[in-house]
C-alpha cells in the first residue's frame, strides 16, 4: 500500500509528478531508495528527449556571499517566460549561482575546455603515464581518465552539486528539465573575488 508520506517524501526529494511517484513506488514494492532511483532514470531520459529544443527565455542570477567579498552571476535558459518567472526555477539559478561562488568552477563543460589547454594537459600525462610501462592501450585509458578527473574537477556540470554532494550540476538541471517540463541549459557565468 502506498502512503501519502511517502508520495510527500519522493515529491519533495524530486520535484517529479505524482502521477510518476505513484508509478515508481508501485514497480519498486513500497522501496523508496528504488522508487528515487526510477524517478531520477525517467527525469534522465525525459530530459535527453527536451535536449534539443529551443530555449529562448530564461534569467540572469546571481549570488553575493554574506562577506560581501566573493559572488557569482550566471545566465540560465529556458524554453518560456512562463517557466523563466517560476520561483523553482529562480532558487534554480540562485542556487547554481552560489555554486559557482563556492567552488569556483573555470569551464562550463568537459566539451567547453580548448584544444590548446586539453592537448597541453593530455602531453604531461602522457610523459607521467610513460614511466608506468603499461601496455599503450592501457597507458591510454588511463590519460583519459587523468584528463576526465583533472578537467571535470574544475568543469561546473561535472562537479559534485553543492548542496546535494551525490549529484552533479548536470544531474540537478536534468532532473530541472523534468520538473518543468522544458529544456534548460546553463549559458555563460563569472565569479567575481576580491
Amino acid at each position: 500500500m502506498i502512503s501519502a508520506d511517502q508520495i510527500k517524501t519522493l515529491r519533495g526529494k524530486t520535484g517529479a509528478g505524482i502521477t510518476d511517484i505513484k508509478r515508481a513506488l508501485e514497480e519498486s514494492g513500497g522501496d523508496l531508495a528504488k522508487a528515487e532511483e526510477l524517478i531520477a532514470r525517467k527525469l534522465g531520459s525525459a530530459a535527453a528527449k527536451k535536449a534539443t529544443r529551443e530555449t529562448g527565455a530564461g534569467i540572469v542570477e546571481s549570488y553575493i556571499h554574506s562577506n560581501g567579498r566573493v559572488g557569482a552571476m550566471i545566465e540560465i535558459f529556458c524554453e518560456t517566460d512562463f517557466v523563466g518567472r517560476n520561483p523553482q526555477f529562480k532558487e534554480l539559478a540562485h542556487d547554481i549561482a552560489m555554486h559557482i561562488t563556492a567552488m569556483s568552477p573555470q569551464y562550463l563543460s568537459l566539451e567547453s575546455v580548448s584544444s590548446d589547454v586539453w592537448e597541453k594537459q593530455k602531453s604531461y600525462y602522457v610523459e607521467e603515464v610513460e614511466k608506468l610501462n603499461k601496455p599503450q592501450e592501457i597507458q591510454n585509458q588511463i590519460v583519459e581518465g587523468k584528463l576526465k578527473a583533472y578537467f571535470g574537477a574544475a568543469s561546473l556540470m561535472e562537479q559534485p552539486f553543492i548542496k546535494e554532494q551525490d549529484k552533479t550540476v548536470n544531474t540537478v538541471v536534468k532532473e530541472a528539465i523534468g520538473r518543468f517540463g522544458e529544456n534548460i541549459k546553463v549559458g555563460k557565468f563569472v565569479r567575481f573575488e576580491i
